[in-house]
């Protein structure tokens, strides 16, 4: 073969070649010979070099029939060498030499192996014939080739720089068949039918398991196929399979489905678990009558309440707004051992802010030892119920002591309180130094604020940077410019940027065409609200449209819209709307009318009595002034 010396490969690497290789004459049994070189340390590439004493063409056509055996390179070197043409063959898996080794065999070859002079390990030969000698020895050399690799990882470990890996080629447009989760648990519920259908029995945990994973992944549709394959008789009987199918049911807001699995328990009075999951699916439906009838009819079976029952029968307290009720429930929850539970407590706190026990409710945060983000977040949104600002901020400020952060919507609560324009400022730049200015509620409540203030081009601004925008969004920046003509260029973005309108966008525009003039437009908008976005209309919408024409001097017209085209009764707004409107032009007889509507829903408002004395002012009628005066003091109004 010649001297040996670093021959460069076709991608870039060194092949080695042995110069005390044997000589062809030496080779009478075999037609011709193969060296294998390996390149490197890590085997990345093997080198075979394939020659014969006398037929050249022989040995390129057992070259070709080993390439469409093997997936293996070949690569021809136009040197010449005392054997003939040389012919090399890379092969780059692991596995790949492997099958060319038995192929190697199948012919009774000898094989020769090299190690470049650079690797630790003195080198080798190793002599491959076809027989069970020749096997074990390729066994013991594949295990002392394994054990020396092994060796050098560890030398070299930290340092290595481990070569690219090539794909095996029946591999290389392989797609792995991903699923999501809904179709996998799809999957096992075909699966589940199939096996019920051959009469295969499935066992309750089988069952619970998949309810369980339905919950999980909110899929109540599959919940629904698991109900029609478990027999009636096992759902009845076991408690805990029937719950986990209540609470499923009860998430979603089914509640007559809930409920009829609930009839249906035989020993529902065992665990409180079902009566929790129905009375929380009653009070996130505002059904809190309902709530707390199921909480009374659990006393009565003598099902003992756990820590997870009272804050749902405090939520529907709250929701009721009656505070004896929900002493009553304080009283049972301590006697129960439930008085220092901080779940409980937190759910005592909002209980009685809602209920308009403000007092009580910091006397029972105070008695929480461990508060955490749910204790704060409850006083905090209470005294901002109540307009009690100064306590809010000083909540707000301790809770941010205690390493606290407000969640998003305490944070548009603090913002939507009213404050002025410097505290909410100083707010704002806290919300930027958190890095949070551009949650979708805060920077709703960031373009209201300014709004309010008359800062529009700050909330014009910051509309303008919001990185997302929903509804709530477009209503802000509408809301924002109910005096300014660009409003109508707003609503004309916003259906270009594909975002419906609702009923709060409605109100917002007519009030803007109200106050702009702009009869025309308020009337398309009322019709496209009704026939295009199918919007029925509310009070706040008749309320606008009367106030669109009556601000116009159409006071028929606004006086037409009461008593006959809405569906329900007039309210407050509307009938407001109407007198404020004959104010402005000097309608006495539609003002009075107005007027003895407003004293009846709203006994108590001093401004109705004032605005009906200032129509009667504006047409010289004095004597009707001083008689709605005597009016309101008798009355207790205007001291």
């Amino acid at each position: 073969m010649g001297k040996s010396g670093p021959t460069l490969g076709k991608n870039g690497g060194s092949l080695l070649q042995c110069a005390s290789a044997p000589e062809p004459s030496r080779l009478t049994r075999h037609r011709f010979m193969c060296f294998i070189c390996f390149l490197d340390a890590l085997n990345e590439q093997i080198s075979i070099s394939l020659g014969g004493p006398d037929k050249t063409s022989l040995n390129c056509h057992w070259l070709q029939r080993v390439a469409k055996l093997v997936p293996i390179r070949i690569a021809h070197k136009g040197c010449r060498c005392p054997q003939g043409r040389q012919q090399w063959l890379y092969l780059y898996d692991p596995l790949h030499t492997y099958f060319f080794l038995k192929i190697v065999l199948n012919f009774s070859l000898m094989v020769t192996i090299l190690r470049p002079s650079s690797y630790p390990v003195p080198t080798t030969s190793l002599h491959l014939y076809c027989s069970s000698n020749q096997r074990r020895k390729q066994r013991q050399f594949l295990r002392q080739r394994k054990h020396r690799e092994q060796q050098l990882n560890q030398n070299k470990r930290g340092s290595l720089s481990f070569p690219k890996s090539y794909p095996t080629p029946l591999l290389t447009h392989h797609q792995p068949h991903t699923q999501t989760k809904l179709q996998a648990l799809d999957s096992v519920l075909e699966e589940l039918e199939t096996a019920l259908k051959n009469h295969v029995r499935v066992d309750i945990d089988t069952f619970a398991s998949l309810l369980e994973t339905c919950y999980r992944l909110r899929a109540v549709d599959r919940g629904m196929r698991i109900h029609g394959l478990i027999p009636t008789n096992l759902l009845r009987k076991n408690v805990a399979l029937s719950s986990r199918l209540l609470r499923l049911y009860s998430s979603f807001g089914l509640m007559d489905d809930a409920h009829q699995v609930f009839d249906e328990m035989d020993r529902r009075d065992m665990y409180a678990f079902p009566w929790n999951a129905l009375m929380s699916g009653y009070a996130e439906l505002g059904l809190y009558e309902d709530a707390m009838a199921l909480y009374f009819q659990m006393e009565e079976e003598g099902v003992e309440p756990d820590r997870f029952t009272f804050p749902r029968v405090l939520k529907a307290c709250g929701g009721i707004g009656s505070v004896q009720l929900g002493l009553a429930v304080h009283r049972h929850l301590v006697r129960l051992g439930f008085g220092k539970d901080g779940f409980v407590l937190n759910a005592l706190v909002d209980m009685y802010a809602k209920c308009g026990d403000i007092v009580q409710a910091r006397r029972v945060f105070d008695k929480v030892d461990c508060k955490d983000l749910v204790s704060w977040n409850s006083m905090l949104t209470g005294y901002i119920r109540h307009g009690l600002l100064n306590e809010a901020l000083e909540i707000f400020h301790a809770m941010i002591k205690q390493g606290f952060e407000p969640d998003s919507v305490a944070i548009s609560s603090i913002l939507a309180c009213g404050w002025s324009l410097k505290i909410g400022i100083q707010i704002h730049g806290w919300v930027v130094r958190q890095g949070i200015e551009w949650d979708l509620s805060i920077a709703n409540s960031l373009i209201v604020l300014y709004a309010s203030h008359g800062n529009v081009e700050q909330a014009r601004w910051l509309f303008d940077q919001m990185p997302d925008r929903d509804t709530i969004s477009w209503n802000s920046i509408v809301s924002a410019h109910s005096k300014d003509p660009r409003v109508l260029q707003y609503f004309e973005d916003m259906e270009n940027a594909g975002v419906l309108p609702d009923a709060i966008t409605f109100v917002s525009l007519l009030s803007a065409c109200a106050h702009l003039g702009l009869v025309k437009f308020g009337e398309r908008l009322f019709l496209l609200m009704t026939e295009k976005y199918g919007i029925t209309p509310i009070m706040e919408h008749y309320a606008c449209m009367v106030n669109l024409y009556g601000r116009a001097g159409r006071l028929d017209e606004a006086y037409a819209i009461v008593v006959k085209r809405m569906e329900f009764g007039a309210g407050p707004t509307v009938w407001g709307a109407l007198l404020y409107a004959c104010y402005l032009h000097g309608n006495v007889d539609m003002g009075e009318i107005a007027a003895q509507n407003l004293f009846e829903l709203e006994p108590d408002n001093e401004h109705n009595f004032e605005l009906l004395m200032k129509v009667y002012s504006n047409a010289g009628r004095l004597e009707d002034v001083e008689r709605v005066r005597k009016m309101m003091e008798d009355r207790g109004l205007g001291w």
